[in-house]
């Protein structure tokens, strides 16, 4: 099987947030000057959320978090 494939999943916001919150705790321990392969996909994951749900906020969210 090739780990050369890409998948898109659909979510809710909400349900974004709860993963990604998720996802943090389960790597907060783990170094950052040394992270090892899953913990670097992991945060690469969260990246990745936190950008979909800053641009999903609506707009008065926006200036709020700024």
């Amino acid at each position: 099987m090739s780990c050369n494939i890409d998948i898109d999943v659909k979510v809710n916001i909400h349900v974004a947030a709860i993963v990604r919150e998720a996802l943090f705790l389960y790597t907060k321990q783990d170094s950052y000057e040394f992270p090892g392969q899953r913990t670097v996909a992991i945060r690469s994951m969260i990246l990745a959320l936190d950008e979909a749900i800053e641009a999903n906020l609506p707009e008065d969210d926006h200036e709020h978090s700024v």
